[in-house]
């Protein structure tokens, strides 16, 4: 009988070394306990835990305790408060978004981190005359604590959470009679559809009514409000070179596989379409061929946009400022706003942001049809449109989301020069680390958190396409990795140190695409219950761009790929598994996500649709792990053709070498090995040669980038009866084939 052992082992430049393969370990009850090499570890994570016990708000104590990062919200809830007072609200909704439902939003428009604190890009405010609430999901429920006084209560959103949602906490609260205000700007369609089901729905004995109120009560009361961006130019993306349409064929001709605008509200079934009004800005940025640096990361422009059967109408912030709107914008868009007049037909009709209201009135009271409002559109546009809207989603959502031949060869090369820059970054840390005097302790003034995100910014900056970052970078060493989307700032800073994780999520904007990467560094030695995570969390990552699924799929069908080898170790993480891409546009993008559950307005993965891919694993005031690339959706080859599905797969586009340190290979299988061999050879032969890479980032990218050799030990009995002998080369040639593919079958 044959006796085979399998024997995985690295193709180090030092020689093979192979690796045993161990059972793979239970999750113990005690894994903060897991004990590194050397009792310098411990020390460290045990200050690590006390340290994180005293960066948060404790409430339960009189006075309360705050951390230097929380901020005192008394006096504003106050005058909050008068102004509700004089206008007769019981309640007062405050959201995170601008007009426009961006996620990012200008200075000006952050007016819920004004009223409680938070300064994460998710949440939504309620105040009340007695009670101030904030709910918010998984990636900011640390960092709630960190932020926010006791003034106001942190109701969490998802993660098994028992809070109520806001509406069900207003239904209940309130009193019959109350009403609960809101600036009809900020509240979409169906928002403010859904809080009046909701009302009424879970308070039937009640009447609790909503009212808009055009002055925002928190702009009446911010004193140093900021103004928006008085340094952005528009410019315009070149066809040809970056987005492969020009607005002419998104808007009247479509371009080849694509309908254009004009033509999808012609073949709308429902109603008779005359006009499609446009308030979201990646949108209006994306249709128009123009950019701006309105929104932080976003490069927007503030702005509204009205498209009719027979003409089309932006609406720009500061519009007669010919240092914000140039030459080479009005030439671009046809139209000459000295004389107010088109140069050539078809042209954009340039005008003032402050007559978008004014002018979707009186269009809507003219045209014969109605106006396609998105029931993404605030409140205020659904209001103004009245009995002339039809509500549904912006056509725009799906085209922008699928890009073109152009566009998608452009997010590949604007990865590749992120990926550079990763390279660089990746080796410039570790240089610094090993060069400290005591790298275990660390030295806050070498490398920090905070000297870490300048560096990202700056190592993309030699770029000379890059546009800065597409988000505010997450750098969180130890504890902090622990936090989602932590903040790092000077009071939270700490040095990084071989003492424990260091997750880095950060993303480039180029001319040519918008990236989002996350990578989890430990420039020591982890320990054993790390490396189990992280290698759980790659292979998640590995198994879900390795899916292969037919059209008509969503993305919340094939999540389980991600998350399935967590599971079965009782891990698991609390957020969604993949988001959508803009091109050279917001880094988060719909309508297609890769989500657990269903949401309103998802549709179905497509080819050249653009997804992160970034599972992870958190273990609170301990350490954080995540692994993020961005994949390209394209066709599958398959063998077979069933009811002529199209069937899909997904590329990598993401090429930054994983931390061969965390990564225990006795927990992969054939297939993920395979690709993960493939994988780094990707890394080598596409970022090595390319320019910008240094000599130590190369050097660092081939060192992290090892093959995996598969080597096989087979025992005969040996026919002569002298024990054990060895077999021929091709016959550990056969058997290697042989349990190759029973491996891959299993």
């Amino acid at each position: 009988m044959l006796r085979i052992l399998l024997v995985f082992g690295f193709m180090l430049t030092a020689g093979l070394l192979d690796v045993t393969a161990d059972p793979i370990a239970s999750l113990r009850d005690d894994k903060l306990a897991d004990k590194p090499c050397c009792p310098e570890c411990c020390v460290h994570d045990r200050r690590k835990r006390q340290a994180m016990s005293e960066d948060v708000r404790n409430c339960a104590i009189d006075p309360p305790f705050y951390p230097p990062t929380v901020t005192d919200t008394s006096a504003r809830l106050s005058a909050l408060r008068n102004k509700m007072t004089d206008n007769n609200i019981a309640a007062y909704i405050i959201p995170s978004e601008d007009a426009h439902g961006s996620e990012y939003v200008a200075a000006r428009d952050m007016r819920r981190a004004f009223i409680c604190g938070l300064k994460g890009s998710a949440g939504l405010a309620v105040v009340t005359m007695t009670e101030a609430k904030l709910w918010t999901d998984g990636r900011y429920f640390l960092q709630a604590e960190k932020e926010m006084d006791c003034n106001w209560d942190l109701m969490k959103i998802g993660g098994g959470s028992t809070d109520p949602s806001a509406s069900a906490y207003l239904a209940t609260t309130l009193a019959d009679g109350d009403v609960v205000g809101f600036d009809p700007a900020l509240m979409s369609v169906s928002d403010f559809q859904a809080y009046e089901a909701a009302l009424k729905e879970q308070s039937p004995s009640k009447m609790i009514n909503m009212t808009s109120i055009s002055t925002n009560l928190v702009d009446e009361i911010w004193d140093d409000q900021p103004s928006y961006n008085s340094e952005t130019v528009i410019t315009v993306l070149d066809a040809a070179k970056y987005t492969g349409e020009t607005w002419q064929q998104k808007i009247i001709d479509g371009a080849p596989g694509q309908d254009s605008v004009r033509k999808q509200l012609q073949d709308m079934t429902a109603e008779t379409v005359d006009g499609l009004v446009i308030n979201k800005l990646d949108e209006i940025a994306w249709l128009f061929n123009i950019r701006g640096d309105d929104i932080p990361y976003n490069p927007m422009i503030v702005s509204y946009a009205i498209v009719t059967m027979t003409e089309q109408i932006l609406y720009l912030y500061d519009s007669t400022s010919t240092k914000r709107v140039p030459d080479e914008v009005k030439t671009h868009l046809n139209f000459d706003s000295g004389s107010n007049a088109c140069t050539s037909s078809p042209c954009v009709i340039i005008k003032d942001y402050d007559m978008f209201f004014t002018d979707l009135a009186n269009m809507s009271a003219a045209i014969s049809g109605k106006m396609l409002v998105s029931d993404a559109a605030s409140y205020a546009i659904y209001d103004v449109v009245g009995d002339k809207r039809y509500v549904t989603a912006s056509p725009l959502l799906l085209m922008k989301a699928v890009k073109s031949e152009t566009e998608a060869l452009g997010m590949e090369e604007a990865h590749a020069m992120d990926s550079v820059a990763l390279c660089n970054l990746g080796a410039w840390m570790q240089k610094t680390i090993d060069g400290l005097e005591d790298p275990m302790v660390g030295d806050k003034s070498v490398i920090s958190e905070q000297i870490v995100m300048q560096k990202a910014i700056e190592f993309r900056a030699a770029f000379e396409d890059n546009r800065g970052l597409s988000f505010g970078t997450i750098a969180g060493f130890g504890p902090h990795g622990a936090i989602i989307h932590y903040t790092s700032t000077p009071e939270t800073d700490v040095a990084i140190t071989k003492g424990s994780t260091f997750l880095l999520d950060s993303g480039g904007q180029y001319l040519q695409g918008t990236c989002d990467i996350t990578r989890t560094f430990h420039f020591g030695t982890p320990t054993d219950f790390q490396r189990e995570a992280y290698t759980r969390v790659l292979l998640g990552s590995i198994d879900l761009v390795m899916a292969v699924f037919r059209d008509g799929i969503y993305g919340r069908d094939i999540e389980v790929y991600a998350r399935g080898n967590l599971w079965q170790g009782g891990l698991d993480y609390n957020h969604g598994t993949g988001h959508g891409i803009g091109h050279y546009l917001n880094v988060h993008e719909g309508p297609a996500r890769i989500r657990i559950g269903v949401r309103q307005g998802e549709k179905p993965l497509q080819t050249n649709m653009f997804q992160s891919d970034e599972p992870g694993y958190y273990e609170d005031g301990s350490f954080g792990i995540r692994i993020e690339n961005v994949m390209r959706s394209i066709p599958a080859t398959v063998e077979h053709d069933f009811n002529n599905y199209n069937y899909m797969t997904f590329k990598m586009i993401s090429l930054v070498p994983f931390e061969e340190k965390l990564i225990d290979f006795t927990l992969f299988n054939n297939k993920q090995l395979q690709w993960y061999n493939e994988y780094n050879q990707r890394v080598r032969d596409e970022i090595g040669p390319r320019e910008g890479l240094s000599a130590e980032g190369k050097e660092w990218m081939m060192k992290n980038t090892n093959p995996i050799k598969f080597t096989f030990e087979v025992e005969l009995p040996d026919p002569v009866g002298n024990g054990v002998m060895k077999a021929a080369p091709c016959v550990v040639t056969i058997l290697a084939m042989l349990l190759s593919t029973l491996y891959s079958i299993l």
